[in-house]
């Protein structure tokens, strides 16, 4: 009977054992497939969007946004005729890198931007374009304009989180820029600010929200990375200043400045994680919102796409995804992309990413995810 007994706790133990071992160790899944490849992919709660390319001569569309329900594992086409997102002379518009998408979603709202021709050889345009799970179709939220000689608007990142969902933007001002002229070309920041989507095509400014070089909201707040033009081009200033308000009221809720340069920013409702540079090194800094310093922890040189809730962040190196713990603990990887990872985040205790990969010599898209405790 003792001995009995003494092998079947060996073998909950091994079992348990193996249990634990195998959900620090798991593989990704796949939550859903595209017929095409896909730009862009974001998550919030149990909700996911995406931006893909559909290959089909048949389509409506040949750019096309879908947003899934987890729970009832339903999904639809949220842009169709005539909305600005099949207009055949507009195409899936840049973030803040021009070689990838950018796309966010609040619940069951999603924002992007699309990128066409102006009205003449030196603008280029970019437009703020929205759509819901509930909704009939696409609308055009902001036509922001770049021109090389008078100046341009830039989309400085979108966010989106429960049912706050912003963007923002960066108006830069020229002098003397003209190609005719031999005066030296001056540029500054003129205005920008973060704006709010508050309907199916309306939009409202957060009050006293300064023009940002990168963004993240969380709940009813948002935190900004300010905006400084250094060198001519848009860049975080050093130091930097990160502010976090009250997305509604524009309410100051903390501010502080970050220990190095930000290349990243993530928010959750009790943490501010920014990725940033500092004497050669890269490294998280986790902070409250009203600005206190709860830890750095150093990470590899070329980590991305850094995303956080309170308990734990997630960001990538290549293809390698990797958390870090907020409050203690090291950096450990979770699992690898079989391609480039695409809108890598996470939300709770899912970390999802998309990626392309060919299949019977097919481009296609696919969602991936991992669950982590």
């Amino acid at each position: 009977m003792l001995k009995a007994t003494g092998l079947l706790a060996a073998a909950l133990l091994l079992f348990s054992s193996g249990a634990a071992y195998s959900r620090s160790q798991a593989k990704p899944t796949t939550l859903v497939w595209s017929n095409g490849p896909i730009r862009a992919f974001a998550q919030d709660g149990g909700q996911l969007a995406w931006e893909s390319y559909n290959t089909s001569h048949h389509a409506d569309c040949a750019e096309q946004v879908r947003i899934r329900l987890l729970g009832p594992k339903t999904q639809k086409i949220v842009n169709k005729p005539p909305g600005p997102t099949c207009n055949y002379e507009l195409e899936f518009g840049p973030g803040v890198s021009d070689d990838e998408g950018v796309l966010a979603l609040a619940g069951k709202r999603a924002l992007w931007t699309l990128s066409g021709p102006g009205d003449s050889m030196e603008t280029w345009r970019t437009y703020l374009v929205t759509a819901s799970y509930a909704g009939t179709r696409d609308v055009g939220l902001e036509d922001l304009e770049y021109d090389e000689t008078d100046g341009s608007d830039y989309v400085r990142g979108i966010s989106g989180d429960s049912s706050t969902l912003v963007y923002g933007v960066v108006k830069v001002a020229e002098s003397g820029c003209n190609e005719d002229s031999d005066s030296i070309c001056t540029s500054w920041i003129s205005g920008g600010g973060v704006k709010r989507v508050t309907g199916a095509h309306t939009t409202v400014a957060i009050p006293g929200a300064p023009p940002p070089f990168l963004l993240a909201a969380s709940g009813h707040r948002v935190a900004i990375i300010v905006a400084k033009r250094d060198r001519g081009v848009i860049g975080p200033g050093s130091p930097a200043t990160v502010v976090v308000k009250d997305a509604v009221t524009g309410a100051d809720v903390g501010s502080f400045s970050p220990t190095g340069t930000p290349l990243g920013i993530a928010f959750a409702p009790s943490v501010v994680a920014v990725l940033e540079t500092t004497a050669g090194e890269t490294q998280i800094e986790f902070r409250t919102p009203t600005g206190t310093l709860l830890r750095t922890v150093a990470v590899p040189a070329k980590a991305t796409d850094l995303s956080t809730t309170n308990k734990r962040a997630v960001f990538r190196v290549g293809g390698s995804i990797r958390t870090v713990p907020v409050a203690a603990g090291a950096v450990k990887k979770i699992g690898a992309a079989a391609a480039a990872p695409i809108g890598l985040s996470i939300e709770g205790t899912r970390v999802a990413w998309a990626e392309n990969v060919k299949i019977h010599g097919v481009q296609r898209g696919r969602i991936r995810a991992i669950t982590v405790r």
